[in-house]
């Protein structure tokens, strides 16, 4: 199959490609084992532009306790320049559907913004013409079918991402995320009416007064993050059963992979997973938690205790205080991640617009990659029609 002969995005919006002439591309290896790229993977990870999601703490624990026990084989792809320098590394991971080899990104679901690792500087090298030889490697050598690149940003810390070079289409929800200020203050009265600022500190001044107190917290110690996350699961699970949504926190491994990438990173100045509850009177009245990395808080999980807090919003109170504790921290950037949702727009400035690239490598690929491009595109129509999104509520 000739890979260069494949057709542009239906994105909609206008995508520059590369040269017409690739750089050389030197050196390409597949790893197969996290031990086997833990070396080139730590020390690149350090200048590459990437998301906070790809450092190789986060994806090995993903893998240990997920995606492991799901049927993921690890395919670490390092490319290298002619010079022997690292140009990127796509942290793939392999699943076997019938007899169809599909690479997605390490981390699928768990994983907000999905992306590679990529040398500053280097978007010359990753044109159409050199990712084709990248794809014709994992075709020919690696056996693989087809990839299946979700939910992946068009551009991230002001790089374009190379993906867009492939056929790709829209995703299905958009990414929201806020640039941050030192001046929290002035940042929330942007963002924030005066109106919903008044009902905020009255909402806090009652869980004062009702419980005695209404602070930001994060764990200092193993029995701090096992209360703050046994919290979280109980109001999650909670509050997905009664919007009838499969609860993926109670599938195995999930919790434990958050307990563990949650104690790593007690005291750690970028956080793998940084906690945060908002204590009410020593009860967990809502719980927040994202990572960091490069100067920017991407968010990954939320709750709050509706029976008892849920009157007093306590989610947007610690959805406040936390984006307050960045800005203190001298963080430049924040994100609610995946989803639409009206709290995520309200405070967030940015729409991170997505795409997915369903490339097929090989004849076998080429119907796995058709039927599920076909599917996310009606996911896509449906949610964003609000007769669909209405109908989907009422059925729940």
């Amino acid at each position: 199959m000739d890979l260069v002969g494949l057709i542009d995005s239906d994105s909609g919006r206008t995508v520059q490609t590369g040269a017409d002439t690739a750089p050389a591309i030197g050196d390409i290896t597949v790893f197969h084992d996290f031990a086997d790229a833990e070396a080139i993977w730590r020390g690149f990870e350090r200048t590459a532009v990437t998301t906070p999601y790809q450092r190789f703490d986060w994806l090995e624990a993903w893998h240990r306790h997920i995606g492991k026990r799901n049927g993921f084989k690890p395919l670490i792809v390092h490319v290298g320049t002619d010079d022997g320098r690292t140009a990127f590394i796509w942290p793939l991971a392999v699943r076997t559907s019938g007899n169809v080899r599909v690479a997605h990104w390490l981390g699928c679901k768990l994983v907000n913004y999905r992306f590679g690792l990529y040398a500053p500087g280097l978007e010359a090298g990753t044109d159409r013409a050199a990712l084709v030889e990248v794809l014709d490697y994992l075709r020919d050598e690696a056996g693989i079918d087809t990839l299946a690149l979700t939910n992946q940003p068009e551009v991230w810390k002001g790089t374009r991402n190379p993906l867009l070079n492939l056929p790709h289409q829209e995703s299905p929800s958009f990414a929201y995320s806020l640039p941050l200020q030192y001046d929290f203050d002035a940042l929330y009265a942007e963002r924030r009416s005066s109106s919903t600022r008044k009902k905020c500190r009255r909402n806090e001044r009652r869980i004062e007064m009702e419980f005695g107190s209404c602070a930001l917290r994060q764990p200092k110690s193993r029995d701090e993050v096992d209360r703050v996350l046994d919290a979280y699961f109980v109001q999650k699970s909670n509050r997905m059963r009664d919007k009838h949504v499969p609860n993926i926190f109670a599938l195995p491994g999930v919790m434990d992979f958050f307990r563990e990438i949650a104690n790593k990173s007690i005291g750690a100045e970028e956080p793998l997973l940084d906690l945060f509850w908002l204590d009410a009177g020593g009860h967990v009245g809502a719980t927040w938690a994202g990572t960091v990395a490069g100067g920017r808080m991407s968010g990954i999980i939320t709750s709050f205790g509706e029976e008892t807090f849920g009157r007093f919003h306590a989610g947007e109170i610690l959805l406040r205080k936390v984006i307050e504790h960045c800005c203190r921290k001298g963080l430049t950037e924040f994100d609610l991640g995946v989803g639409e949702a009206r709290y995520k727009s309200s405070w967030c400035s940015r729409t991170d617009f997505l795409f997915d690239s369903f490339v097929p490598l090989s004849a076998a690929g080429w119907m796995h990659s058709t039927v599920t491009k076909t599917g996310f595109r009606l996911k896509r129509a449906a949610k964003r029609s609000d007769f669909l999104n209405d109908l989907a509520g009422r059925l729940r």
